[in-house]
């Protein structure tokens, strides 16, 4: 849990911006914070355009061996730590996502489908989102919720 609505924007901001790989419009920081985020993102686009960088890895680190029920008591028990976490699927074809969101004091489970197809994946929703890696799987969720997901990382479980 961040410190401050500041700390959190902040916090906000360098996660879209590296997801993103730009500064996100829609940030209510101080200019010295802009600058922050433009020399994060300045120093992760060297990083990526030097051969022999390390590549990020295949599972994202928001990836956990568990359950559907383990992922939502994981969920639970680190609230401000991150919101969604990737899971072995279910239906044996892929991944889950499991999302806990509170709004207005009641707390939301939900449960995604993310199917292995060819070279890739597909998100099962209303409108089916094909991506090409599970780190595009969690991107697409960060950004479809305007930031509101946040992938809970290992040193947070």
């Amino acid at each position: 849990q961040a410190e401050s609505r500041e700390a959190q924007e902040m916090w906000r901001g360098f996660i879209l911006t590296m997801a993103e790989m730009k500064v996100p419009t829609d940030l209510v920081l101080l200019p010295g914070h802009i600058f922050q985020l433009l020399e994060a993102l300045r120093e992760e686009r060297d990083r990526r355009a030097t051969p022999g960088s390390p590549k990020p890895p295949l599972v994202p680190s928001c990836f956990f061996e568990v359950t559907r029920v383990e992922a939502e008591r994981l969920l639970e028990r680190s609230a401000g730590g991150g919101n969604m976490v990737l899971r072995p699927g279910g239906h044996g074809r892929g991944v889950s996502v499991t999302t806990r969101q509170e709004m207005n004091g009641t707390v939301l489970l939900k449960h995604y489908k993310v199917n292995r197809v060819n070279q890739g994946y597909v998100i099962d929703v209303d409108t089916p989102h094909r991506c090409s890696s599970l780190a595009e799987v969690v991107q697409y969720f960060v950004e479809s919720s305007k930031g509101s997901l946040r992938p809970l990382h290992r040193e947070y479980s």
